[in-house]
């Protein structure tokens, strides 16, 4: 390969050289999409993906109810009643955080 300046490589250099267009009237008063759609269809789909992330949250939360075993840290942390781990509707939080149970179908 060899490097050839653009002036004496007469053919390259006239397909790189880009003839200036006009755009400013191009499209003009053209719409694809009317706007009030576009926010329909983005409102929606934003809607199906809570809904799953919801159905999904209440699927984990439901197994972790389930499950019965805890380990030694997490019985002793609950006794201590010190504020910073317990239990509400089957659930126990730690430091503010939802504990998972050390099971592999979780």
């Amino acid at each position: 390969m060899k490097h050839i300046p653009g002036k004496t490589n007469t053919k390259a250099d006239i397909l790189s050289r880009k003839k200036q267009v006009n755009t400013k009237e191009d499209n003009k008063n053209v719409q694809l999409l009317k706007k009030e759609l576009w926010q329909q269809r983005t409102t929606a789909e934003i809607t199906m993906i809570k809904r799953k992330t919801r159905v999904e949250e209440d699927n984990i939360l439901k197994e972790i109810r389930r499950n019965a075993t805890r380990e030694k840290e997490v019985i002793q942390a609950l006794k201590k009643e010190d504020g910073l781990t317990w239990e509400e509707d089957g659930v126990v939080y730690m430091e503010g955080r939802i504990y998972i149970p050390n099971n592999k179908k979780i």
